[in-house]
């Protein structure tokens, strides 16, 4: 039976939003909180080179965060050569212990200018194009602060191994490359041979191994030469010297591939300031399933922290 309403009466509550209203709005809000964090500090850009293979290959698509303050070891970060700082190992021999297993450290020698843009060396880095990311910064901001400048050749990608403050020790018998961090061998394993293709060409077979820093574990293409490895951009004194000890001024970043990257990342230009640093690795977007044949295609997907 229908009842006539009063003239004082108030107005009945308007009806609850259905179900599907609600997911439309909740849809609504977190694809406009997207977009704001994407214009704020993130952006997708795409690798070139294989110097991370096998996590990211050539052509590989990555999001890429400006966030460098909360870089932990494991983080794959976006960086400039041109503004590390080489080391300089200090040959004090009345530290030095006699039987030559320990050295005191030393730092960078502060009068030297950053090293300067790197030579073309034909060897597959990893980097990426800093005129494409300059363009990728422009559009997803509608101001200039903080955008990335097109100046000296490409940015490079390479995973942290060590952040300032570390004690690191180089030369050592165990662990990954002869690193130890606080003490502590970065841990490796080897593991079954796998086909890679790296460059233009058919899958080649490549020594695979896993590596695990703090938490993180991640595969790495190992060295294929036989003699230890150098670190020419910390000038340490040669390998059969015995274990190097240092106090870490700045990040420590080397390639997971050891060959493709030895041109350009720690090993050869030293540690890097956090002024060098222009965001970190945050989501690699699917990649090719063709590039790794022997992995499972499902490894070749979205990975968030590489």
């Amino acid at each position: 039976m229908f009842r006539r309403r009063r003239e004082d009466e108030p107005p009945p509550p308007p009806p609850g939003r259905s179900w599907s209203s609600r997911i439309a709005w909740l849809t609504l809000v977190g694809g406009a909180a997207l977009v704001m964090v994407r214009m704020s500090f993130a952006t997708v850009v795409q690798v070139h080179g294989d110097g991370m293979a096998p996590t990211l290959v050539d052509s590989d698509h990555v999001v890429i965060t400006r966030d460098p303050w909360s870089l932990e070891r494991g983080d794959i970060v976006l960086y400039d050569p041109g503004m590390a700082r080489p080391g300089r190992w200090e040959d004090d021999l009345d530290e030095v212990d006699p039987h030559g297993v320990q050295a005191e450290a030393g730092h960078p020698d502060a009068r030297q200018e950053p090293r300067g843009t790197l030579r073309n060396t034909g060897i597959p880095t990893s980097m990426v194009d800093r005129e494409e990311l300059d363009a990728n910064w422009q559009k997803v901001q509608s101001r200039s602060d903080g955008i990335v400048k097109v100046d000296r050749g490409p940015l490079r990608l390479g995973r942290v191994l060590a952040v300032p403050g570390d004690t690191v020790t180089f030369h050592g018998p165990a662990g990954a490359l002869g690193l130890s961090i606080n003490g502590e061998p970065v841990p490796t394993k080897l593991a079954d041979p796998i086909r890679i293709r790296l460059e233009e060409g058919d899958p080649a077979l490549r020594t695979l191994a896993y590596e695990t820093s703090d938490a993180r574990r991640y595969p790495v293409l190992v060295r294929t030469a036989d003699t230890p490895p150098t670190w020419p951009g910390l000038d340490l004194p040669p390998a059969d010297f015995g274990p190097v000890e240092m106090d870490a001024p700045g990040y420590l970043v080397v390639a997971d591939n050891r060959d493709g990257g030895e041109c350009c990342d720690s090993r050869a230009l030293g540690w890097l300031p956090e002024e060098a640093l222009r965001g970190r690795v945050l989501l690699r977007l699917t990649g090719d399933p063709a590039a790794t044949p022997d992995l499972d295609p499902s490894a070749r997907g979205v990975l968030w922290k590489p």
